[in-house]
This record gives C-alpha cells, structure tokens and sequence, in this order.
C-alpha cells in the first residue's frame, strides 16, 4: 500500500529547477514575455517570496498539503512550463490520502488525483515525479505495479535534468528491489518499453473564477476586503490515468 514519501529537495533547489526549465530554451508562447515568463493581466509572475507558487511550495515543505492542493492545481493547470506545479500538486494529494485526519471517504479520490497529476508531470519529463512513481509504484508488491515501477525508474535514469545538478532521487535498493522481484524477461520488457518513451507535453485548462487569484501578482494597491475574498478551494484537473509513454516530443537524454 502507499507509504508516506521521501522529504522534498529542498525550496530553494525546487525553484532553481523551476527556472531552469526546457521552457526557458524555446521561443515565447503567446501570453509568455521574452523571458519566458508568463504574463497575467499584463504583468510578469516571477518566483519570489510573495508569488502564488513559491508560498504552495513552502505550504509542501511544511507538511500543509490542504492548504497548498488548491493552489497547485491552479497553477499546474497553466499546462506546458508548470511540470513543478503538477508534481507538487500530485505529492500533496498522495500524502492527504494517507494522512490520519483525511476522512475515509476522500482517501481514494485523492490518491487517484495523486497518481493522475504525477503521472501527468511524469509524462511530461519532469524527472522527480518519474522517481515518485518508481517509488509509490514498487510499494503496491503486485506484479503489474512492479512492472510500472521499473519502467519509470528506467524513464528516470534517462533524463538528465536531475543529473545536471548532481541529484538522484531513487535509491539504489528501490532499482536492485524493483529487478530483483520480476522475472528477467519481464523486467526487460519493461525497460524496452521505457526506451521507447516519448514527452507529452500538458496542456492547459480555462482559468476558471476561483483559479484567478492564484495566477495574478497582487498589486499593494489593491483593497485588504479584495485579497481577503480568495477562495479556498478549486476544481480537480481532469484526464490521465496511471500509464505512461504517450506521443510527443523527445525525452532528455546524454
């Protein structure tokens, strides 16, 4: 069954890695500035002290993922560039799924959001939700989850993103575990499969009335009553599941 994750890389490591996303190396999207930032109501959102993203981020590094949930899936929902988001947004739905105070009934709604979100950032090449899922994957001991657990350590041990800053977020005893429970043929099939993997990029979703606040720089001339009508909650993303390997560009690889 799930099990409660490894401690995030640290806030200020998670930002640095935010910034130096793909996206910075490509062209400006429409709504994008030069720099790659994205642009709501005109106005650059950069990560700093007081952005939406940077404060959701210090919510997961202090363990409040209730309060941080809402908030990510806003920003994740801004699609392609905001891979973080959604990672940090499937981390904290798995870690309410098995928190003592979530009640019964919400357990696997957010474990199935947990899973969909991570896969979705998976997908899209970020390599801490590929080690994620090697990981959470693994822990289920079913042969099927087995499999999806080595293809994904597999995915992660090709894309160099965490490579370029001398990390490793799965461990040796994950990989040696993960080959030592299947057959050799069926660990082998799955890591051809794994070479086969190709980005799907996200997209995006309609920022809908209660996302906004989220997605916009609050200006210091804006009303106390104004800031303090932020709501607290926001919709679930839909779509996803919990296989891997659509269509797309190409992974980052040596």
């Amino acid at each position: 069954m799930m099990f409660r994750m490894s401690i995030l890389t640290p806030l200020t490591l998670i930002i640095l890695t935010a910034c130096a996303s793909h996206e910075a190396s490509l062209p400006p999207e429409r709504g994008q500035s030069m720099r790659g930032e994205h642009l709501t109501e005109g106005r650059p959102i950069r990560p700093g002290a007081g952005d939406s993203f940077t404060r959701a981020a210090r919510m997961v590094e202090a363990e409040h993922y209730q309060q941080a949930l809402p908030i990510l899936r806003c920003i994740a929902g801004q699609g392609r560039g905001y891979e973080i988001a959604q990672y940090l947004a499937g981390y904290s739905a798995i870690n309410m799924s098995t928190a003592h105070d979530t009640p019964e009934i919400l357990r696997a709604g957010l474990e199935h959001e947990g899973f969909e979100r991570l896969t979705e950032a998976a997908n899209a090449g970020w390599p801490a939700a590929q080690a994620e899922l090697a990981r959470l994957f693994f822990a289920i001991e079913t042969e099927d989850a087995v499999k999806e657990a080595a293809y994904w350590a597999a995915i992660y041990r090709r894309n160099s993103r965490d490579r370029a800053y001398g990390l490793d977020r799965l461990s040796d005893s994950i990989e040696a575990g993960i080959e030592a429970w299947l057959r050799s043929e069926t660990y082998d099939a799955a890591t051809l499969r794994a070479a086969g993997f190709e980005i799907d990029h996200m997209e995006s979703i309609p920022i809908t009335p209660q996302c906004a606040p989220f997605l916009r720089t609050v200006s210091p001339r804006q009303s106390r009553s104004d800031r303090n009508q932020r709501p607290r909650e926001a919709g679930r993303r839909g779509g996803g599941g919990r296989q891997g390997g659509r269509s797309g560009g190409v992974v980052e690889t040596d």
